[in-house]
């Protein structure tokens, strides 16, 4: 009796547990599915969160690359090759940003590491010059010098495409106030620029920290000395041994600092260097030059005021600039027959750069330098000692340009340029002066696409074995179509 009262009692309460228990299933199964919709949430707002970040990392890795493409355009390429210029202000401290209608879009980067937080972006150009002399001129694609005449017909015209090009840009990671990353930039040329043979040369190849007042690299870099360019369709020659001195590439480490006061900014550079250039034998053939296990040192301080951006100028040049450069080191020159004995020589030279902007679309800028055994920063006509007495060849010369914005997309520019080496120097054997004028035309129908038409005039002056002052025309027609 007593347990039939129990169990009677208890089975209510079981059938009411029973019934209870569905519901505290429910109840128990929402609470953990709010639970999974909480954390989902969260997810999706950190994967949000990242993609916001990436988002603003492309941009600004687009508006870097447009800035690098517009450094590497036709009117403010680096000669035989920043720049730069380089995706950094510093490589030119002259350098502004173009007009809007003046500065490519790339694309977002396509190119992706294997390393996280590194972008990889891949851009270049496609070019081809048709060039027609009226003289033989060395190289016949992007001449430099005059040669001597010779019975019967002497002009030449070249197709070429040598100064098609490849940048692979890298971002690396923010380590302080100090970006990390590295460029690479090529041409399709052979690194002989007398050769005329077609190749694969690295213009520069370097990786560097940078912050808002400070760069520091490591690599194949354009020159600190004379850094300045004219504006030319042949932008390969550039007035390289025509009183442009600098523009060409050696192994460097390189420091750099910049000041910003209102309306103007200072740059101070240094570097130490490989005496000798990668892609030019400056005594052509009949010796080899190399470095004697001293770098050279280089050093620069510019200054700047006004920005083109900054004033909607079609010109991309500041107001004012005004810049000087030195450098100073050694050079060793042997014979590899056994012609000579081998003999060691100092090299020196100081540059005078500046610009001039007159309103939006007229300019003016140029360099002027003197020195000694420079051939190898592709000055005195490019000879660097004379081989009979072994002296040091001494040299002077400069250039200047006159650019004019008919748009934002038609420009034209012209200049001169000479350079003198030593007559007593070469104790009458040699080369001692290289004159070159030009006048050219340009037209961007696109961001992406730019044709050039530019006519060159040049004279060298020759003393023995061979006398005279060869002279003759070129025209260059360009097309570059950038991606």
């Amino acid at each position: 009796m007593i347990m039939s009262a129990s169990v009677s009692r208890s089975t209510p309460a079981r059938f009411v547990a029973l019934a209870l228990a569905p519901a505290c299933l429910l109840g128990s199964t929402i609470a953990l599915a709010d639970d999974e919709v909480a954390l989902l949430r969260e997810q999706l707002a950190r994967q949000q969160v990242l993609i916001n970040s990436q988002e603003l990392r492309l941009k600004d890795q687009e508006a870097k690359l447009a800035e690098l493409l517009r450094r590497l355009s036709p009117t403010t390429a680096p000669a035989l090759g920043p720049v730069v210029a380089a995706s950094n202000a510093s490589e030119s401290s002259t350098s502004v940003a173009a007009p809007e209608s003046a500065v490519v879009s790339p694309a977002r980067p396509v190119v992706h590491s294997r390393f996280d937080g590194i972008d990889v972006t891949l851009a270049g150009a496609l070019r081809t010059t048709v060039t027609s002399t009226s003289a033989r001129m060395q190289p016949d694609a992007t001449p430099f010098l005059v040669l001597p005449k010779t019975p019967g017909a002497a002009g030449t015209t070249k197709i070429d495409s040598r100064l098609s090009s490849l940048l692979v840009s890298i971002k690396g990671a923010q380590v302080g106030d100090f970006k990390l990353g590295g460029s690479i930039y090529a041409y399709l040329f052979n690194g002989d620029l007398f050769s005329g043979s077609y190749g694969f040369y690295p213009g520069f190849a370097y990786i560097d920290a940078t912050s808002e007042q400070w760069r520091f690299a490591v690599g194949l870099q354009q020159d600190v000395f004379s850094p300045l360019m004219p504006s030319m369709v042949d932008r390969m020659s550039a007035l390289a041994g025509s009183g442009n001195p600098g523009n060409s590439f050696k192994p460097q480490l390189r420091v750099e600092r910049f000041f910003k006061d209102g309306d103007d900014a200072w740059v101070v550079q240094g570097a130490l260097a490989d005496a000798v250039p990668t892609n030019i034998n400056p005594n052509g053939l009949l010796s080899s030059t190399e470095n004697t296990g001293t770098p050279n040192v280089e050093g620069r301080l510019a200054w700047t005021r006004g920005d083109a951006q900054h004033d909607a100028a079609w010109l991309p040049w500041p107001r004012y600039a005004l810049g000087v450069s030195g450098v100073y080191g050694s050079i060793r020159t042997f014979s590899a027959t056994g012609l000579f004995p081998t003999y060691q020589n100092h090299l020196n030279g100081m540059s005078l750069e500046g610009q001039w902007r007159l309103g939006t679309r007229f300019g003016f800028q140029g360099e002027l330098y003197q020195g000694s055994s420079l051939g190898t920063y592709l000055a005195t006509v490019f000879q660097t000692v004379n081989q009979q007495t072994h002296a040091s060849i001494g040299s002077r010369g400069g250039w200047g340009e006159v650019a004019y914005y008919w748009s934002p997309t038609v420009h034209t520019h012209g200049g001169y340029g000479i350079d003198k080496a030593s007559i007593s120097d070469l104790a009458g054997v040699g080369v001692h002066s290289m004159q070159t004028a030009f006048t050219n035309l340009y037209w961007d129908p696109s961001a992406k696409t730019t044709l050039g038409m530019e006519l060159t005039w040049r004279r060298t002056g020759y003393l023995l074995p061979i006398e005279g002052q060869p002279s003759g025309y070129a025209l260059m027609l360009s097309s570059e179509l950038r991606f």
